[in-house]
């Protein structure tokens, strides 16, 4: 049997004050909004590169299909998602196709808003580039050799912007630059 003391000692021991638990919330809500911010601009950040690497995939795959089936294949910018044509003129990439020269969509994408802070432009004309059985990427009907896509963000500032250009060959090249959306 314990004595009385050794009871109250137990009781008196055991578990936090008041003003522990205090300076630990108070603590880890510092932390917390330190991290927080840091974390959006890696978010950011991702989202960035990850619709860049969709329009990377998007070409690669419709000068992969021009030249496997050797037909003319487009990709180019839609006005709605279930679009099966191009918009035919310039505008802010919302939703993008991959199709045949049958007609037949190969490929569909979107490029999400995110709250208005993300976008994509191009210098294609008429946002549309074809890809002719040779593998090589024309605009307009002629030969592509320095055109770019735009993808920017607005929220982080340094490192928000990811051009993709199509340069001589059809060659594509991916860089990160900083700058206004």
């Amino acid at each position: 049997m314990q004595s009385t003391t050794s009871i109250r000692a137990l009781r008196s021991g055991a578990g936090f004050t008041i003003i522990e638990l205090m300076f630990t919330i108070m603590l880890a809500a510092l932390l917390m909004a330190l991290a927080i911010p840091s974390f959006r601009s890696v978010i950011a950040s991702n989202r960035l590169v990850t619709q860049a690497n969709d329009i990377v995939s998007a070409m690669n795959y419709t000068r992969s299909e021009a030249i496997s089936h050797n037909t003319t294949v487009s990709f180019c910018r839609a006005n709605l998602e279930a679009s099966t044509n191009c918009a035919g003129s310039t505008g802010a990439w919302r939703f993008w196709i991959v199709r045949n020269a049958a007609g037949t969509v190969l490929r569909r994408g979107v490029v999400p808003p995110y709250d208005g802070t993300f976008s994509l432009s191009s210098t294609l004309v008429n946002d549309t580039m074809a890809v002719s059985g040779d593998g090589m990427s024309r605009s307009g009907g002629v030969l592509i050799t320095d055109r770019t896509f735009t993808v920017c963000t607005g929220t982080i500032t340094t490192d928000n912007v990811r051009t993709v250009t199509i340069g001589a060959g059809s060659r594509i090249t991916t860089e990160k630059s900083s700058g206004a959306c």
